[in-house]
């Protein structure tokens, strides 16, 4: 077997840190890092993640558990809607479209793994959403005479 080599980065041997020390021929690949590379930490946030994360994915059961929550909101979106008459139907409307709001937030950050992935893609999503709106509100109003 051959023995451990060390090899070093720049960065690690300038900023004084421990030096990297790569794995035994039977483990290829595995490279222990040293805690002080700072330069390697500012762009891998963490072992293990795929690229473009900033934190781990969740565990199986947490996706059960919001889909759980999705469905309860459902059930009261479909219990709200029959109080048609009970209460004014503004408040329905209102109502409504706080829980499809809370619901496409679940799963938008969740199942689209945005919680997950960098700021970047995150601010790209809710920019195309907002111009989406923004673009649905101005045919509308165009459509319906509202803006002459």
């Amino acid at each position: 077997m051959s023995e451990p080599t060390e090899t070093t980065t720049e960065t690690a041997t300038e900023q004084g840190a421990d030096v990297l020390t790569q794995a035994p021929a039977g483990e290829a690949g595995v490279v222990d890092l040293p805690q002080g590379d700072i330069e390697y930490r500012l762009h891998h946030a963490a072992p293990n993640l795929l690229p473009g994360e900033v934190i781990a994915h969740p565990d199986p059961i947490q996706y059960v558990i919001v889909a759980v929550v999705l469905s309860v909101i459902t059930a009261i979106e479909i219990a709200t809607s029959y109080l048609e008459g009970d209460i004014p139907d503004g408040l329905i409307v209102t109502l409504l479209l706080v829980m499809g709001l809370v619901k496409f937030v679940l799963v938008a950050s969740w199942f689209m793994h945005l919680r997950t992935d960098k700021p970047v893609f995150r601010r790209f999503f809710i920019l195309g959403a907002c111009a989406a709106v923004g673009l649905y509100a101005i045919v509308l109003a165009t459509l319906h005479g509202i803006v002459k």
